[in-house]
C-alpha cells in the first residue's frame, strides 16, 4: 500500500479507479491521469490519426510538445480532471474538463481509432460528470467543428438538455451535468448492452483453449467434443502429457491467430503469464478452473490482472461455462452436456455447481446455459443477468448465490428482468453481501427474512431448497403462466385427491371445483378427455393430472398422451406420476415449450405451481405509483450536516433535533415534555390542557406488555399525583431503584392520542441494500412473534398497501369482533413518508417511529427516535462500473 501511494502524485483519487465494459463487451481501465503516464500519453498520441487530431485541436497537430505533454498529465483533481482508459500497458482514450467560471468545465475527449465505436466517450463522460458533481461543477461546454458529428452525438446520447450554437465556424455546446431521469436512463441502457454483449462474447467463442496438465486438458477436451462443439479447440498442455483429438500447442503465445476463450487449470501463481499471453491473443474471457492450487487472497490478483489486459474472468474455483445452442454447443467445464432448454443456470462455487448440473441432468431439465463463477469472480450474477434479459433461448432465471458483490446493482437489474422472465433465488437472505459504495463504515445488514422480502418486492421467486427451484423452472419453462389460482385436480385415487386438495389450500391456491376423480376403468384416453374439458372450463386455471399405476405398465401411456394435451394447451398442464417403473431417459432431446412438467410427488408439483401463479400475478398487477410527498430536503439534510460536522462518527438526534428533521417529511411527532419530578409533570399537564399520559420511555420499565408503565386520560393534579405514585410503586417493584427517584424510568407527559393499534414503523440503512422500510405491531407480536414485513424504497402505492395487508395482525388494523377499522390510507401514507426520507439521506442510519398509534381517524407519532451516521449522498456512483 505504501508503494502505492509514493507513485500517486498529491491529491490523486483512488476512489475514481475504476473497471469498465465497452459497448463491445470488452473491458478496460479507467482512471485519472498521473504525471508518470507522459510516454504512455505520447505513444498514444502518435496512434491517432491526423484526423481525429484536426477534431480534436481544429488544426494539424501532429505531436504533442514538452510542454502540452506536461500540461495534460499534470493535473490538481480539482479544477482540472482527466481521465485515460487503458488495455494492458497501452492507452486507448482520454477525456478532460478544466474548469472556466460560473460553476462550469470545458471537457474534451480523444479516443484512438481503433477503439472507436465501442462506447467510450460516452463512458468518460459519465464518469468525468460524476467526478465534476463532486468538485461542485454543474455543467459542461465543449467546442467542436460541425462535421465532427459523432462527438456531438455523444452529449445528446448522454441523456443531458443540450443548447447549441456556431460561433466562428465551432459548434459551442453547453448542457447542465446534474443527473436526470433520462441521463440515469441511458447511462443502465449503456450499462446493459455492455455486459450483455460481453457475456454473449464469452459464451459464443469460435476458439478454445485448454490449459493444463495433459490429463485434466483430455478431460476438458472429451467434454467439449462429446457436446459437439462447433468451433476450433487448442490443447496446451503444461506437464509434456499427450493430448488427443485436438491440435496442440506448447503454450498460448506459440498458436497462430486469435483466440476467444481459455480454460486454465495450473496453480495460481503462473497465471499471470498466461492472462497476458491470453490478452495479446486477443482472448476475450478465461476461466479458471476448480482444483487449481489457489489461496483466498489470490483471488483478487487473478481478476485485477484479467480486467487490467481486457478479459473478463471466471474463477478460480469455477466450474465452467455452457450454452447449449446447436449453433455453438459449448460445454467448457468437466460436467455433462445438458438437454437444449429454456432455463438459465447460474452459480458460484464449484461444489454447488456439481450438484446443480446433476439435477438439471437427472430431472431432464433443459437448460440454455450454466454459468459457475467461482468464490470471488470478475463475472457475477449481474453480468448473466444482463445478458438473459435479451437472451430469446433463456425463459427462467435460476441463481443460487453464495454472495451478492453489488447488491443494489442486483435487485435494480432483478426488478427489471422480473418483468420478462421469471426469475428464482436460493435463499437470498443467507448470502455474504458486500457494502453499496456510499457505505463509510457503521452499518449493519438486515435479517435474512428482511432482504428475501425485498427480493419478493421486485418479483423474484424466493426459494429455500435448491430442489424447488428446478420445480417451479420445469413449470414456467415449458408451460404457459396461468391467469389465476384455481387449480383443477384429475387423478385416478380418491385418498390422494383429497390430500392434493388440502395442499391446494394450504399453499393459496384454490380449487376449481371437486377432483375429478376417475373410475376404475381409467385409462390414458379416460385422462385426456377430463384434462380436455378442465381447459375448456372458464372457472379454471390449471390443471394438474395424478395417475397412480401400481401393476402392468404403470402410468406410461398417460404420460404420453398428457404430453400431446400438454403440447397445444394454452394453460398450465401438469403431471403427477407414481408407480414403480424406471423414470423415461428423454436423452438428448430438446426440452421445449409445450412440454409436460413431470413429478413424482404431488406437493412438490402443487407448491411449485403456486410459486409460479404467485409470479404471474404479481407480473400482471398494476405496480402502483410512487406519491410525490412534498418535503423540504435541504432542512433534513441541515440537521444532518450539523450533526455530522460536530460528531463525524454520528450519534442519536435530540428530540429536537428530531422533530426538525421529521418536520420536514410531514411527519412531526406528538410533543413530549421529559418531566423529573411531580410538580414538572403537573405543570406539563396544564400547559397542555390535561387529557395527557404520563409514561415511562426507559426500556426496562416501559417493555412490560400489561402496559403498567402508562398511565392514561389524566384529567387533574391530583390524577398526576396518584399516576406518579404508581409509577414509582412500579419502579420499585421491578428493583431498580427507590419509589421517590422516577428518573431510571425516563418519564414524560404527551397529549393523549386518539384510542387505536399502537404500530412500529422503522428504517435502517442496510449496509449492503441502503435503506430497507419495516412496518409491525408494537410489542410482542413484532419483537418476539417475528410478525414484521419489509419494503425498499421507492415504495409505490402497491407496496404500501400490502405492507399494511401483510401482516399476521392485519385484522386489527381492518376491524375484528365489530370493532371499526383504522385509517389504513393514513398508516399508508406514513410509510410513504419514511421511505421517502430514507431514500433522500443515507445518512440516516436508524429511524424509529415507536408507538404509532393508528386510529379511525388518523395516525399519531407518539415516539421517534433517529441515528445517523457518516454516509456518502450517493448509495452508488451514477457511472456504472464492474
Amino acid at each position: 500500500m505504501r508503494a502505492t501511494q509514493e507513485q500517486n502524485p498529491p491529491g490523486y483519487p483512488t476512489e475514481w479507479e475504476a473497471d469498465v465494459v465497452l459497448t463491445d463487451g470488452g473491458v478496460a481501465r479507467l482512471r485519472p491521469i498521473k504525471p508518470s503516464d507522459a510516454q504512455m500519453l505520447v505513444d498514444f498520441y502518435d496512434r491517432v490519426s491526423p484526423e481525429s487530431k484536426y477534431l480534436r485541436f481544429f488544426a494539424p497537430y501532429p505531436r504533442l510538445s514538452q510542454r502540452d505533454v506536461e500540461r495534460f498529465t499534470k493535473v490538481d483533481y480539482v479544477d482540472r480532471v482527466a481521465f485515460i482508459l487503458t488495455v494492458g500497458e497501452q492507452m486507448i482514450a482520454v477525456g478532460r474538463y478544466d474548469r472556466t467560471e460560473n460553476d462550469q468545465a470545458e471537457v474534451a475527449f480523444l479516443v484512438e481509432d481503433a477503439h472507436q465505436g465501442r462506447g467510450i466517450a460516452q463512458l468518460l463522460l459519465e464518469h468525468l460528470a460524476e467526478a465534476a458533481r463532486e468538485r461542485g461543477i454543474t455543467a459542461f461546454v465543449a467546442e467542436i467543428l460541425p462535421e465532427n458529428r459523432r462527438m456531438a452525438q455523444v452529449f445528446v446520447d448522454a441523456g443531458y438538455r443540450v443548447s447549441k450554437g456556431i460561433e466562428d465556424g465551432v459548434l459551442s455546446v453547453e448542457f447542465p451535468i446534474l443527473p436526470t431521469d433520462t441521463s440515469v436512463g441511458v447511462m443502465e441502457r449503456r450499462e446493459h448492452r455492455a455486459e450483455g454483449a460481453s457475456m454473449e462474447r464469452m459464451l459464443t467463442p469460435d476458439r478454445v483453449v485448454v490449459l493444463g496438465g495433459g490429463r485434466r486438458v483430455q478431460g476438458l477436451v472429451n467434454s467439449m467434443l462429446s457436446g459437439g462443439f462447433r468451433g476450433e479447440i487448442v490443447g496446451v498442455s503444461t506437464d509434456d502429457s499427450p493430448v488427443s483429438g485436438v491440435p496442440t500447442s506448447s503454450s498460448i503465445a506459440t498458436i497462430d491467430g486469435k483466440i476467444d476463450l481459455v480454460l486454465v487449470s495450473i496453480p495460481t501463481r503462473q497465471m499471470g503469464a498466461v492472462v497476458i499471453d491470453a490478452a495479446h491473443k486477443g482472448a476475450h474471457a478465461m476461466v479458471v478452473l476448480t482444483g487449481t492450487d489457489y489461496q483466498p487472497n489470490d483471488n483478487r490478483t487473478i481478476v485485477n490482472l484479467a480486467r487490467a489486459y481486457g478479459v473478463r474472468a471466471l474463477g478460480p474455483d469455477a466450474l465452467g461455462l455452457i450454452n447449449t445452442d446447436p449453433e455453438v454447443a459449448l460445454n467448457a467445464s468437466p460436467g455433462p452436456m445438458p438437454r437444449l432448454g429454456g432455463v438459465g443456470l447460474f452459480c458460484q462455487s464449484a461444489a454447488v455447481g456439481v450438484a446443480l448440473l446433476n439435477h438439471a441432468v437427472r430431472q431432464n431439465l433443459g437448460l440454455s446455459s450454466f454459468i459457475s463463477t467461482g468464490d470471488y469472480a470478475d463475472v457475477t450474477g449481474n453480468d448473466v443477468m444482463q445478458f438473459w434479459e435479451d437472451d430469446e433461448s433463456t425463459r427462467v432465471c435460476l441463481l443460487s448465490l453464495d454472495s451478492i458483490g453489488n447488491p443494489r446493482k442486483f435487485s435494480r437489474i432483478a426488478r427489471r428482468l422480473t418483468r420478462r422472465k421469471p426469475v428464482v433465488v436460493f435463499a437470498p437472505g443467507r448470502t455474504n453481501r458486500a457494502a453499496h459504495a456510499g457505505v463509510r463504515g457503521g452499518l449493519g445488514h438486515a435479517p435474512d427474512a428482511a432482504v428475501d422480502a425485498l427480493f419478493r418486492q421486485a418479483g423474484v421467486i424466493v426459494v429455500h431448497r435448491r430442489g424447488a427451484m428446478f420445480d417451479i423452472a420445469k413449470i414456467a419453462s415449458r408451460q404457459p403462466l396461468p391467469s389465476g389460482p384455481r387449480v383443477r385436480i384429475i387423478t385416478n385415487s380418491a385418498t390422494l385427491a383429497n390430500q392434493m386438495l388440502h395442499t391446494v389450500q394450504a399453499v393459496g391456491l384454490l380449487g376449481a371445483g371437486d377432483p375429478v376423480i376417475l373410475g376404475s376403468e381409467w385409462g390414458a384416453d379416460a385422462f385426456a378427455d377430463a384434462a380436455g374439458e378442465a381447459l375448456a372450463d372458464e372457472r379454471t386455471d390449471s390443471v394438474v393430472c395424478a395417475a397412480v399405476g401400481v401393476f402392468d405398465d404403470g402410468t406410461e401411456a398417460v404420460h404420453h398422451t398428457l404430453e400431446k394435451v400438454a403440447a397445444s394447451a394454452v394453460k398450465p398442464v401438469i403431471g403427477v406420476f407414481l408407480d414403480f417403473s424406471t423414470p423415461q431417459d428423454e436423452g438428448g432431446e430438446p426440452d421445449l415449450l409445450g412440454g409436460l412438467p413431470s413429478f413424482d410427488a404431488p406437493a412438490d408439483a402443487i407448491q411449485a405451481l403456486a410459486a409460479v401463479t404467485a409470479y404471474a400475478h404479481w407480473r400482471e398487477r398494476d405496480p402502483g405509483a410512487v406519491p410525490l410527498i412534498e418535503a423540504d430536503q435541504i432542512q433534513a439534510k441541515r440537521v444532518i450536516n450539523r450533526v455530522i460536522s460536530s460528531e463525524p462518527r454520528g450519534r442519536e438526534l435530540t428530540d429536537g433535533e428530531t422533530s426538525e428533521l421529521l418536520d420536514a417529511y410531514g411527519l412531526l411527532p406528538v410533543p413530549k415534555y421529559p418531566v423529573a419530578t411531580l410538580a414538572e409533570a403537573i405543570a406539563a399537564g396544564e400547559r397542555l390542557g390535561w387529557d395527557v399520559v404520563l409514561k415511562a420511555t426507559a426500556q426496562a420499565v416501559r417493555g412490560r406488555p400489561d402496559m403498567a408503565s402508562v398511565h392514561r386520560h389524566i384529567e387533574s393534579v391530583e390524577a398526576m399525583a396518584a399516576a406518579w405514585q404508581d409509577l414509582g410503586r412500579l419502579v420499585c417493584e421491578l428493583g431498580l431503584g427507590d419509589h421517590s427517584d422516577l428518573s431510571v424510568a425516563v418519564p414524560v407527559v404527551q397529549k393523549m392520542a386518539p384510542p387505536g393499534v399502537a404500530l412500529v414503523i422503522t428504517s435502517m440503512e442496510d449496509a449492503a441494500f441502503g435503506p430497507i422500510i419495516s412496518l409491525g405491531l408494537d410489542g410482542i407480536a413484532s419483537e418476539l412473534l417475528g410478525d414484521v414485513v419489509y419494503r425498499v424504497p421507492p415504495l409505490t402505492t402497491v407496496d404500501a398497501a400490502a405492507m399494511v395487508r401483510d401482516l399476521k395482525a392485519a385484522p386489527t388494523l381492518f376491524g375484528r369482533h365489530g370493532t371499526p377499522g383504522v385509517d389504513v390510507e393514513a398508516v399508508q401514507d406514513v410509510l410513504h413518508r419514511v421511505a421517502q426520507v430514507a431514500d433522500d439521506l443515507p445518512q440516516l442510519a436508524h429511524l424509529t417511529l415507536s408507538p404509532c398509534i393508528a386510529s379511525i381517524s388518523g395516525i399519531s407519532v407518539l415516539g421517534a427516535r433517529i441515528f445517523v451516521a457518516p454516509t456518502d449522498d450517493q448509495r452508488d456512483p451514477m457511472a456504472r462500473i464492474l
